[in-house]
């Protein structure tokens, strides 16, 4: 099998709607599927559930908005138009949903350890796409000078 950029790029959308529909599915059966495992940590635990849920469906929101984000950057390259001011803002949007679910994450890691793990990887992640915005800026940068210079 012969990998193209085309077939990358067709995976990568599919693996963007393979998510959204986990994300929907996973809010769907939160409460059932969180009280159940809850419960199987010898109940201690179950009366933190709605502070699960809540940390849950405040991540949500960020999550859905960065699969349409990377839908959004993944049309863009598909259309060839990599270095271009959109995918820039696409590039920043991300990062700073990253940083606010990382910002969700760490007010959830009071009542369990892990969230301030999950809080890190997040922040983390929005720190590499601020870092990848700044490059792509400076390509869009150089590619509109390029394209003036006679």
């Amino acid at each position: 099998m012969n990998w193209t950029k085309g077939k990358s790029l067709t995976l990568s959308r599919v693996c963007v709607v393979l998510f959204f529909l986990a994300l929907v599915a996973v809010c769907c059966a939160a409460p059932g599927a969180l009280r159940w495992r809850l419960a199987t940590n010898g109940g201690r635990s179950i009366g933190k559930l709605p502070y699960y849920l809540t940390s849950l469906y405040c991540c949500a929101p960020f999550a859905a908005a960065v699969l349409w984000k990377l839908h959004r950057l993944l049309g863009n390259i598909g259309r060839e138009a990599v270095f271009v001011p959109e995918n820039v803002r696409c590039l920043r949007a991300l990062s700073w949903l990253c940083i606010g679910a990382g910002i969700v994450l760490f007010i959830s890691g009071f009542y369990d350890f892990l969230f301030f793990v999950l809080s890190a990887c997040a922040a983390f992640m929005g720190l590499i796409l601020r870092v990848v915005k700044n490059v792509i800026a400076e390509a869009v940068a150089l590619k509109n000078e390029n394209d003036f210079t006679i």
